[in-house]
């Protein structure tokens, strides 16, 4: 089972992906631009006196914008408490990411870009468990002392979960894709969706169990009614 670190390894894994397929397209001397995670950039500010804007620069963006539980994970177990009221095991933490790959750009580049990037993820509809392993095992092993939560990335067993990780394009229609572009408050720009499934949360985690009740002292005391009421229990031995 993957931890709580399965998310940013899979956008890891997924820009690494996209950034070797751009870095076959560009054969030196050119210099690949950079996959970033970030959404889509907002419009640059107006310089001062009017000065025209520069050209906006081609990059692609891998940006995450949600994420959903998956339903068959979720509907294949028995809930945590049986008809019987015997605590059972969890069901696991298993989600589908829905991914933005947008492109910017001001010239025929950018559509250039766009095709790349969609290859790169089609043809890795089923990431292999060595392509993962590969990606996160050459990331520098994690410090002693920790520096930083995404330290332990290297580490993150992403390649043994239960399922491999799967990469589709999502059918995202105008409506939900200006919906999104509206939220980012950024121009629109030429997009795909894809949905990537299914990424395991589960963290082996045991809490310390709480402190026995040692003796129970319980106290009662008439009510309006006829009968006896409980009145108060208590667990520091104290009178009633």
């Amino acid at each position: 089972m993957t931890a709580h670190l399965a998310i940013p390894a899979t956008t890891y894994v997924l820009q690494k992906i996209i950034q070797e397929r751009l870095g076959l397209a560009y054969a030196a001397p050119l210099t690949a631009p950079t996959v970033s995670v970030a959404p889509p950039p907002r419009p640059p500010a107006v310089a001062a006196g009017g000065a025209a804007a520069q050209p906006e620069a081609a990059g692609l963006h891998l940006f995450l914008y949600h994420a959903a539980p998956n339903a068959a994970y979720r509907n294949m177990f028995e809930p945590h408490v049986s008809s019987a009221g015997k605590r059972i095991g969890p069901s696991p933490l298993a989600v589908d990411l829905h991914y933005m790959l947008a492109v910017t750009g001001a010239d025929l580049e950018r559509e250039a870009l766009f095709g790349l990037g969609i290859t790169a993820l089609t043809r890795h509809g089923i990431v292999p468990r060595k392509k993962i392993t590969a990606i996160l095992g050459a990331l520098q092993a994690p410090p002693d002392p920790l520096q930083h939560l995404l330290d332990n990335l290297s580490v993150e067993p992403l390649a043994t979960q239960i399922e491999q990780i799967t990469v589709s394009q999502a059918p995202v229609d105008v409506d939900l894709s200006t919906k999104i572009w509206s939220a980012l408050q950024s121009p629109l720009r030429p997009a795909a969706y894809f949905l990537v499934t299914t990424v395991f949360l589960d963290v082996e985690e045991t809490y310390a169990a709480g402190p026995a009740v040692q003796e129970a002292v319980v106290g009662v005391a008439p009510g309006i009614e006829p009968g006896a009421v409980l009145d108060m229990l208590s667990t520091t031995g104290g009178p009633p």
